[in-house]
């Protein structure tokens, strides 16, 4: 049997889809990888899919030293992204994992109605996951002080990831490449400062995100951040339908874990339903929103 010529894909292809763009947001001081199975998942349904990488908040493998832009030059690049596809795609869709996830809400209000749903993925609204030190709380010392300037962030086990084969690869690529799928090895303080930065305006500012629909994903056991993040998006956004689906077998990185294959699932029937205009979601009340995996 002769291989399929893509075009042959194309036919199939509901133009509904093929008019829907999605832009994938990775992590802080992390590469588009992070995102590959859902990246994958999204092209092989039809969906014109843009992995972003943003000047000062990618990590830059051609840098000897990592530099981070002030957080607004982010969302710049991601409004300057969205309005070029707006010409080409009745619908924008964006998926962020992470301090993606914050990007993506920042973007999202932003853009106002450029932006027609979200996938929120381990959103990092607040850090009070199991595997937070209590010292955490003294991390504004560190980013708006000079006692700061010199600290950086290093990864360390379980690198947000469960399943300890991918651990260990993970704890390999780290060593020789100084970057692995979960994120870079070291994230110094100006990303994290600017990260704090985005926080801080995006749970000021959620009412104001426009799009119709929202679908967070997060891991029970995530060791970042806890699901009270998920109440936060519930309470704050003003969306017409918010989904939140609770993940049992994974922990922070759930794009690369052990759920990373009901995360593409949950993700390509989520952004079917919006480019066929059927979000196929609730809008209760937020103690009323959430539904269990």
């Amino acid at each position: 049997m002769s291989a399929r010529d893509p075009s042959d894909l194309l036919s199939v292809v509901h133009p509904a889809v093929r008019r829907t763009a999605v832009v994938l947001l990775h992590g802080l001081c992390s590469t588009p990888d992070e995102l590959l199975t859902v990246q994958s998942a999204l092209r092989g349904s039809g969906y014109s899919v843009h992995p972003m990488r943003v000047d000062g908040y990618s990590f830059d493998a051609a840098a000897s030293v990592q530099r981070a832009m002030p957080c607004e030059r982010w969302i710049d690049a991601i409004e300057a992204h969205v309005k070029v596809l707006r010409m080409q795609h009745d619908r924008v869709m964006l998926v962020g994992i992470s301090a993606g996830s914050s990007l993506a809400l920042g973007a999202a209000i932003r853009c106002g109605s450029d932006v027609d749903a979200l996938v929120l993925m381990s959103t990092t609204l607040r850090f009070d996951g199991w595997g937070i030190p209590r010292t955490h709380v003294l991390l504004p010392l560190a980013f708006y002080t000079p006692l700061g300037r010199l600290w950086q962030y290093r990864e360390r086990p379980p690198y947000g990831v469960k399943n300890e084969r991918v651990r260990a690869w993970i704890e390999r690529e780290l060593r020789q490449r100084k970057v692995s799928r979960a994120g870079s090895a070291l994230i110094g303080v100006g990303h994290l400062r600017e990260h704090d930065r985005l926080i801080r305006h995006v749970k000021r500012n959620l009412h104001r995100v426009q799009c119709d629909s929202v679908l967070a994903l997060h891991a029970r056991q995530d060791e970042v951040a806890g699901v009270a993040n998920l109440d936060i998006l519930a309470r704050g956004l003003r969306c017409k339908a918010f989904r939140s689906v609770v993940l049992t077998d994974s922990y922070h990185m759930i794009t690369i874990d052990n759920d990373r294959h009901q995360v593409a699932r949950e993700t390509v029937a989520f952004a079917d339903a919006v480019a066929h205009g059927m979000p196929g979601t609730s809008s209760a009340a937020p103690s009323a929103r959430r539904s269990m995996a």
